[in-house]
């Protein structure tokens, strides 16, 4: 089950759609293996690759956790991630598809392991979000850990799973839209209701 853009030619097309539609056939499919060119990263853990029957996909490295875009290191985590991918030939071993369409992938660029390599050098988290973490990359995220490599060389109060920040985003907002019910727009509360419009900009 791969998200695909359309680069290619009929012929292409009719041969993909075809291998599409007999893999979505069986819900036991084995993992599917494509091969294409990193042409772009958006974040720690996700990149865009045109493959060699030139469709392109969103991809999601699977197992692991990269900081969210908002978090400490994002930026240090996408730039690890291009520094490993991007420009370069992966071989993607896709287990799934997630909710936004996103294929998840293990990925292999001459012969290395790039999920694994992002925990290594403490870039990524094994994530947690599934119903087991994959049990051999756990020692590498501890060695990572001890040896204060990338993202665990930074202050403690950074050092946050993005899981565990997503919550705590979401419940912060929930407290502040709670604290300011029938209040909004006053001065000290910074949360306005929807048709709350400023008196000069009604004059306007």
């Amino acid at each position: 089950m791969i998200y695909r853009t359309p680069f290619a030619n009929q012929a292409t097309v009719k041969g993909s759609l075809l291998s599409m539609l007999l893999l979505l056939g069986s819900s036991q499919a084995l993992a599917e293996e494509i091969t294409g060119q990193v042409v772009e990263v958006l974040d720690g853990d996700t990149l865009s690759v045109v493959t060699s029957d030139d469709w392109q996909i969103h991809v999601r490295l699977a197992n692991i956790d990269a900081p969210n875009p908002d978090q400490p290191y994002s930026d240090k985590a996408r730039q690890t991630l291009s520094a490993l991918a991007l420009g370069k030939r992966a071989t993607l071993q896709v287990q799934a598809r997630d909710l936004t369409g996103r294929s998840v992938a293990q990925m292999f660029i001459e012969g290395k392991d790039i999920n694994r390599e992002m925990v290594r050098r403490g870039a990524a988290w094994v994530a947690h979000d599934e119903a087991t973490p994959l049990a051999e990359l756990l020692p590498v995220e501890a060695e990572a850990r001890r040896e204060r490599r990338g993202l665990w060389g930074q202050p403690r109060k950074d050092i946050v799973a993005p899981w565990i920040w997503s919550n705590s985003k979401q419940q912060t907002l929930h407290t502040v839209v709670s604290s300011c019910a029938g209040r909004s727009g006053t001065p000290d509360c910074p949360v306005r209701r929807l048709n709350w419009v400023q008196q000069d900009e009604q004059r306007h």
